[in-house]
């Protein structure tokens, strides 16, 4: 080999680069997977919470098979689940027959909404107990227009896991709340008595978040054939009945003083006379009416008028796993319910 073509050699070797591999098991053939490259959960609903799953939840592998959820706190949940629970989910899942698909009856309930209803009027979430608030902004449900609140994700699934019976609790707890401010002693669509011989025979049951109190059943059909008349007449007869002495010379929206921008508007949520500073003031109250209504109770109760029955002590659970522990121990007004108002099909 003369010089030339030894320096020529030099030359081209010292240009290309020598990577060396390590052939230790940190080193095997197994390139490290970009995010794009991971594997397609084989589910589309949570098989927990039975929500869409969620892509910022990530997945988990299972048996070979990547599982999605609808928040990081339900693969422990999965997982927790016996060995013949998980496989028989992932075989609906495989076949497009998961659990989460059966509930498109909830979803289309959903986008059915009524003549009319009030906003959710309970503060704690009807699944858990837990204070609407503390976990973050609630999340809101409809079911057939009516407005349903949770502290989480997590809840949601178990409220519609039974509907009707969710609902039925739900209903209770409403009757309960709303009981003291009825104003109506007789049928809104009768005009019969609702008591005979001193003895109470209404059927109460909740039409859009509101207790409306009947005759018989008869008379549910009457009023869900024209909902927005039966409500006008009674929005009316509560504030008939309220605005006499009406306990807040304040707006319990803003603080102003009623009647310095003109006459109070007044609105009915929650079977309560509410009188506001102005229309401006109404959107706040009717996304959260809650802490608003709390202070008109007060007000109420200040002045002994409309009193509240004496709670029982309703203890919550401390791992939140619970079934309506919210509403646990709520007593059985007597009144029928073997129909939940808006939210049945009829």
């Amino acid at each position: 080999m003369n010089r030339l073509t030894i320096i020529a050699s030099l030359a081209i070797a010292a240009a290309v680069p020598i990577t060396t591999v390590s052939a230790g098991p940190d080193h095997a053939d197994k390139p490290k997977m970009k995010h794009h490259d991971a594997p397609k959960p084989i589910n589309r609903m949570c098989p927990v919470g039975k929500e869409p799953i969620d892509p910022e939840a990530g997945t988990f592998m299972y048996k070979g098979h990547a599982i999605g959820t609808c928040c990081p706190g339900c693969r422990e949940d999965f997982m927790a689940w016996d060995e013949k629970k998980r496989d028989e989910f992932v075989a609906l899942a495989l076949a497009h027959k998961e659990p989460g698909e059966a509930h498109k009856a909830v979803a289309a309930a959903a986008k059915k909404a009524p003549a009319w209803s009030d906003p959710y009027p309970l503060g704690t979430c009807p699944v858990s107990g837990e204070p609407l608030g503390e976990m973050g902004d609630p999340i809101i449900k409809k079911y057939n227009g009516r407005e349903i609140r949770f502290c989480c994700k997590k809840c949601v699934g178990r409220f519609e896991k039974d509907l009707k019976a969710s609902m039925k609790k739900v209903d209770e707890a409403i009757i309960k709340d709303q009981m003291r401010y009825y104003p109506l002693q007789t049928c809104p669509v009768s005009g019969e008595p609702l008591a005979e011989d001193g003895e109470d025979n209404a059927v109460n049951f909740v039409y859009g978040n509101r207790l409306v109190r009947l005759c018989c059943n008869m008379c549910k059909k009457k009023f869900k054939a024209d909902p927005q008349k039966y409500i006008a007449e009674l929005d009316k007869a509560t504030a008939d009945a309220q605005r006499k002495d009406y306990p807040l010379n304040t707006c319990p929206v803003s603080g102003e003083q009623l009647g310095e921008m003109g006459d109070p508007v007044e609105v009915v949520v929650a079977g309560r006379l509410v009188r506001l500073c102005c229309n401006m003031c109404k959107p706040k109250l009717m996304a959260n009416p809650k802490p608003f209504l709390d202070k008109l109770d007060a007000a109420w109760q200040a002045k002994g008028m409309y009193m509240p029955e004496a709670d029982e002590h309703h203890g919550m659970d401390d791992d939140h796993d619970g079934d309506m522990h919210g509403m646990k121990g709520m007593h059985h007004d007597d009144a029928e319910h073997d129909d939940h108002g808006d939210h049945d099909d009829d």
